[in-house]
């Protein structure tokens, strides 16, 4: 007999949270509104999403975005409010980005009148370090009380228009920072970097990324290398 009774419960938990009803004030959530996103267009300072959830179409929704800058090593948030279209979709546009950062995007969406949010969608970057195999190499050239030159190097882009993207961490305090220069590399794949406004007396490390001016992503990280300035 309690062998029937603990089953009759059970299947009665399992119709309730199947069809949304809830226990103890507690409400079950069954529906997936998690979306997918892609990027539609990449300008300097912008980007545009495509975001789609299709089991929301013509719905007035809320749209979380969490956009990480991933050179900065800081995230926000922000959120905005749309009607998605027919089949479910709607543009975005992510203004206010840093020129040739890295960054990560994904999303969750509510209908407007509920309390939850879907879970996180896929996440897609812009800027991404890793895309094109270049191979960087780099070396330090000589160093003073304020600056750094570095040489940086990638025999695949000999001669070619490129950004060289330098991350620079102060060892004493942590910060880390990127800075970014359009050079021209020599006939043997060479740029010359200069590093300046550096505190005296101080370790840095440096390492950096490269591509062509049109390219919409990254090499793979160099070989890091460490340099003090003098007192």
């Amino acid at each position: 007999m309690q062998s029937i009774i603990k089953k009759t419960i059970l299947s009665m938990i399992i119709f309730a949270l199947a069809f949304g009803f809830s226990f103890g004030g507690v409400q079950a959530v069954s529906n997936d509104y998690t979306p997918t996103v892609k990027i539609k267009k990449i300008k300097s300072t912008s980007a545009t999403l495509q975001i789609t959830s299709t089991n929301l179409k013509r719905k007035d929704v809320k749209i979380k975005i969490k956009v990480e800058n991933i050179d900065a090593d800081s995230d926000d948030i922000k959120v905005f409010e749309k009607k998605l279209s027919k089949n479910g979709k709607v543009d975005i546009k992510i203004d206010g980005l840093t020129k040739y950062n890295e960054y990560s995007f994904k999303v969750a969406v509510k209908k407007s009148s509920d309390g939850d949010y879907s879970d996180y969608s896929d996440e897609v970057k812009i800027n991404a370090q890793g895309t094109f195999d270049y191979n960087p190499t780099l070396s330090i050239k000589d160093e003073n009380s304020s600056l750094v030159i570095l040489n940086v190097t990638s025999t695949k882009l000999k001669k070619k228009k490129v950004i060289i993207k330098v991350r620079v961490k102060n060892e004493d305090t942590d910060k880390v920072e990127t800075r970014t220069f359009t050079k021209t590399l020599s006939k043997s794949g060479k740029a010359e970097i200069t590093i300046d406004n550096l505190s005296k007396n101080t370790k840095y490390k440096f390492k950096v990324v490269v591509r062509k001016s049109k390219d919409k992503g990254f090499s793979e990280y160099s070989n890091e290398e460490t340099a003090e300035t003098e007192n």
